[in-house]
């Protein structure tokens, strides 16, 4: 093995250079008065650099022997430092240099030919200075293609430009641009731009290359057509005419058709006379955009197979571009497949190799159609996710599902609820579960399972080594079943996520669960709500975390466990080192008990959620839980819904959050805070600078209330939600809101539903989202806004691009609210959810709005009532999941 030693040669030579020993070669740079003159020697700089060997050739030496040269003048005494040190020392050192700078010394490399230094120049700047190209983007692109010796960063342009065609197309500098740069921009089946526009962006460019050309097309001749054809011979090929709609041919193309070769507009024209017209077009394939457009209407229309041919065809262009990975999960939920519709996706499933996750939701296959599937399972190799809830799928279904995971192996989380599987079924599924070796997540809620499908799933987990999610919830497992799953989980050693809500398990089965508790140590998640624990159940709980060390999320929930329950799970608390959530709302815990736990978390240091709402805790226990978020330095989330706190326990929690450094979510919602209790939380939020998420929902606060609020939003810099729902804030209050969203730079979730805000207060609000950039979701559902507030609010909207979330529901916005939301949709392009419930917007505003659905690309959820516009969407094939109430 040959031993590599360059770095002390590097410097040797480097030394050689900066002495200027026995020179022989004197080299001039930089303009007068200001040269520097650079001492060198021909040997190395023949060898070294071709521009040299080529200079020194040519050059006669003077009278001392040494030859003289003078670079370029435009090459600085700077660039042409670091050039000769590369020279000499094959290294260069690009600490603190400017962008601008690396760039022109790229050009300057190019030019004294010294290649590898250039092409690692390109290179560094791709790697390092993306920044920079990227805002000089134009300066790029043009020296780029101008200088053909750029090739990396022409194809790093070139797939900037690809992605982003505007940066190209759109540019001021657009007509000054090289051929051979918009050619190769043009030839690229990933260029994600209508054909069109690129039609009509070529033409442009075209004619600007030949002023003389009239500006009024009536007055060309046919040699003015022939001058632009001979301009444009190298893009016509490119142009993909058979993906341009007839109404663009017409208006677009038709004007300029002699430049076009004969036989492609006949074909052309006849595409759009004569039905069903094959013409064999000499053009390359389709664009990725059109390509994305066919797939979405095989996708609306049920063509599931042809969908999924051309999404293979799209990866493989774009490369699994990140805008296209979604296209690998597919939604079918409630979709009432048809008969043809379910045989093209089992073909697909067949030969997918691009679907990843398929969620069938409540289509009603039966029987029949699981075993469809199952046969497509033991064929596919590439889907992990399958969801089949509320499918009917029996114990037939059931079975071949079983089968079919015996063979596949890619498949890692199937979800079964509700589909009565019956005895037989699940039988067979705990059967599979022996032999898969790659499901991790497993979902049987609501099958009516009964203790014996209890024990046959945990003989199975006994067994199993991959799964770690189980959910069993909603069925009938009882205490016996329950027995049998606290046998599995003493052996297990993979489960870590377990659901048994709603399984009327009891005391008994509480007690053997908490008995497994004890010895297991994989299980990080249990879900027992809804059990009727009762006391013994609940003791045993408590008793089981003093002693379990991997438990860290515990729903209790809907359990009846009373005061003594309360207090054993407190003590728990104080000695448990793991638990970080825990759920006991629902339970009545009552005064003394919350007082008890406020006392346990002044104790522990690992709890970072507690949910305690509904349990009658009373401003004593809401003024002892402040007390402890005083000490308690751990707790980030606090449930605290439906307590009876009033306003004493607000005010408490007001002064507890101005000394706590760590809660970051707090629901107060439905405890009657009144305004004392209001105003004392709107002046903690002035001081606190941590709180993320409050909700005030319900709490009588009235308009004084949230004009205290408000005036804290321009203080606090922290909070990101805020729900002051059902509050009788007033139009005032929705004034106040509206002037605090204009400063406020940090909140993007804000409920004001049912505050009787009314026009006044709505077209505040939407004075307010002209000049907020944060807001994402505005809840402004039944506050008698009417037409005028919504078409303020719809102008907004065609210049706000952060609101992804707005819900209108129930504002009488009539049809011309409706008109004026559509014609807001068509501009648009950040709003991804809109509801309209309610709000009487008729026939006219329906077609408005549909016609706007149509063209609108980012609305995915539209909620509405009105049958007509429902038709409408479905004979038109809007791609929206769409909910009709």
């Amino acid at each position: 093995m040959p031993i590599k030693i360059f770095e002390k040669l590097s410097n040797n030579y480097i030394k050689l250079f900066e002495d200027g020993y026995d020179f022989n070669v004197v080299i001039e740079v930089g303009k007068s008065p200001d040269i520097k003159e650079f001492k060198a020697h021909t040997a190395i700089l023949k060898y070294r650099s071709l521009y040299f060997q080529n200079k020194l050739e040519k050059i006669v030496s003077d009278s001392t022997n040494v030859k003289r040269i003078n670079i370029k003048p435009h090459i600085s005494i700077q660039q042409f430092e670091i050039f000769i040190k590369y020279i000499y020392g094959g290294s260069a050192i690009l600490d603190n240099l400017e962008a601008q700078f690396i760039f022109d010394l790229t050009l300057a490399a190019y030019e004294l030919l010294l290649e590898e230094l250039a092409e690692t120049l390109e290179t560094y700047l791709i790697e390092y200075m993306a920044d920079w190209l990227h805002s000089n983007f134009n300066q790029v692109y043009k020296t780029s293609f101008q200088n053909n010796k750029l090739q990396k960063l022409q194809e790093w342009c070139s797939n900037i430009a690809a992605k982003y065609p505007n940066l190209v197309f759109d540019s001021e500098h657009f007509t000054s641009f090289n051929e051979i740069g918009l050619i190769s921009l043009i030839k690229r089946d990933d260029l994600q731009m209508d054909e069109i526009e690129i039609w009509n962006f070529i033409i442009k460019w075209g004619i600007a290359q030949n002023p003389s050309l009239p500006s009024n097309l009536e007055d060309w001749s046919d040699e003015h057509f022939m001058t632009l054809k001979v301009t444009l011979k190298n893009f016509l090929p490119f142009i993909r005419y058979f993906q341009i709609s007839g109404t663009d041919v017409a208006n677009h193309i038709m004007p300029y058709s002699q430049i076009l070769g004969k036989k492609l507009w006949i074909d052309l024209t006849k595409k759009f006379m004569i039905p069903n017209y094959q013409a064999i077009p000499m053009i390359p394939p389709s664009r990725i955009n059109f390509k994305r457009k066919e797939a979405r209407e095989c996708f609306i229309q049920g063509k599931y197979l042809q969908a999924l041919e051309l999404e293979e065809e799209i990866f493989e262009i774009s490369q699994h571009d990140v805008e296209d990975q979604a296209s690998s999960v597919w939604d079918l939920s409630y979709s009432d497949c048809s008969f043809e519709e379910m045989n093209g996706l089992i073909k697909a499933l067949c030969k997918n190799t691009t679907l990843i996750s398929l969620n069938l939701t409540g289509n009603n296959l039966g029987s029949e159609g699981g075993k469809a599937l199952a046969d497509a399972l033991s064929k596919n190799t590439m889907l992990k996710y399958l969801n089949l809830k509320q499918n009917s799928l029996g114990l037939e279904g059931g079975k071949a599902l079983a089968d079919a995971l015996c063979k596949n192996t890619t498949l890692t989380s199937l979800n079964l609820e509700d589909n009565v599987l019956e005895f037989e079924g699940v039988n067979a599924l705990a059967d599979a579960l022996f032999k898969n070796t790659t499901l991790t997540s497993l979902n049987l809620t609501k099958n009516d399972l009964k203790s014996k499908e209890g024990k046959a799933l945990a003989v199975a987990l006994f067994k199993n080594t991959t799964l770690t999610f189980l959910d069993l919830g909603d069925n009938e497992l009882r205490a016996e079943g329950s027995k049998a799953l606290a046998g599995a989980i003493y052996k297990n050693t993979s489960l870590t996520s377990l659901s048994l809500y709603n399984n009327n398990l009891g005391s008994e089965g509480g007690k053997v669960l908490a008995d497994a508790l004890c010895k297991n140590s994989t299980l990080t998640f249990l879900n027992l709500q809804d059990n009727n624990l009762g006391s013994e159940g609940g003791k045993a709980l408590a008793d089981a975390l003093c002693k379990n060390s991997t438990l860290k999320d515990l729903n209790l929930s809907h359990n009846n466990l009373g005061s003594e329950e309360g207090k054993a799970l407190a003590d728990a608390l104080c000695k448990n080192s793991t638990l970080k959530d825990f759920n006991l709302s629902y339970n009545k815990l009552g005064t003394e008990e919350g007082k008890t736990l406020a006392d346990a978390l002044c104790k522990n240091t690992t709890l970072t959620s507690l949910n305690l709402r509904y349990n009658n805790l009373g401003s004593e226990g809401g003024k002892a839980l402040a007390d402890s978020l005083c000490k308690n330095s751990t707790l980030t989330f606090l449930d605290l819904n439906h307590n009876y706190l009033g306003p004493e326990g607000g005010k408490a929690l007001a002064d507890a959050l101005c000394k706590n450094f760590t809660l970051t979510s707090l629901n107060l919602g439905y405890n009657s805070l009144g305004s004392e209790g209001g105003k004392a939380l709107a002046d903690a939020l002035c001081e606190n600078t941590t709180q993320i998420s409050l909700d005030l929902e319900v709490n009588n606060l009235e308009s004084e209330v949230g004009k205290a609020l408000a005036d804290a939003l321009f203080k606090n810099t922290t909070l990101t939600s805020l729900d002051l729902g059902k509050n009788n804030l007033g139009s005032e209050g929705g004034k106040a809101f509206a002037d605090a969203l204009c400063k406020n730079v940090t909140l993007t979730f804000l409920n004001l539903c049912n505050n009787n805000i009314g026009s006044e207060g709505g077209k505040a609000l939407a004075d307010a989202l002209y000049k907020n950039s944060t807001l994402t979701s505005l809840n402004l559902l039944s506050n008698e806004l009417g037409s005028e507030g919504v078409k303020a609010l719809a102008d907004a909207l065609r210049k706000n691009s952060t609101l992804k979330d707005l819900d209108l529901q129930n504002n009488n916005l009539g049809s011309e609210g409706g008109k004026a939301l559509a014609d807001a949709l068509y501009k648009n392009s950040s709003l991804t959810s809109l509801n309209l419930i309610e709000n009487e917007i008729g026939l006219e505003g329906g077609k408005a709005l549909v016609d706007a659905l149509c063209k609108n690309t980012t609305l995915t959820s539209f909620v509405l009532d009105d049958n007509i516009c429902y038709k409408l969407i479905k004979t038109r094939g809007v791609n929206l999941k769409i909910m009709i109430c």
